[in-house]
């Protein structure tokens, strides 16, 4: 069989907004930035403001909001697509092409599909699907199609 030159390497993603949300509830903002913090308190007592509202100022936590075609979104543990969706990235030694994509949208088990680059993509896989089950029927899916291909052009 030609597919064992075709290779899918999988990685499980990490929401890259996603992972910091409970470290950041926790940091103290004077420990972890000490030149920041002086110079903030420094500007402050110039201006007479008291240390007690100098603390509250410093602890107010910010409020992650991800854009949308619908408006600004507020991120939390219901809107983070890392908890809603089961992603993974796809890196192959084969050009992604439309043919492949569709191949790839086409699997059982396949929810969503993004392309990042040419050899680079990500999926969602249902929850009602076996994620490892699924990436081996998208490889043997694509291996199929590709040796196929590649038969065409001996002929």
């Amino acid at each position: 069989m030609l597919h064992d030159q075709y290779k899918i390497v999988w990685q499980k993603w990490i929401d890259p907004f996603g992972q910091d949300q409970e470290e950041s509830a926790s940091l103290d903002y004077e420990n972890e930035n000490p030149d920041l913090s002086s110079s903030y308190s420094r500007s402050n007592k110039d201006e007479n403001i008291s240390d007690n509202e100098d603390e509250s100022i410093i602890k107010k936590q910010s409020i992650k909001v991800i854009a949308s075609p619908m408006g600004l979104i507020p991120y939390n543990e219901h809107t983070a697509s890392g908890k809603i969706f089961n992603f993974w990235l796809g890196h192959t030694n084969f050009d992604i092409t439309i043919n492949v994509s569709k191949i790839i949208e086409n699997t059982d088990g396949v929810e969503a599909l993004d392309i990042f680059t040419r050899y680079r993509f990500r999926v969602a896989i249902g929850k009602c699907f076996g994620a490892s089950e699924t990436m081996v029927r998208i490889q043997e899916n694509i291996c199929r199609y590709l040796d196929e291909q590649e038969l065409d052009k001996l002929s």
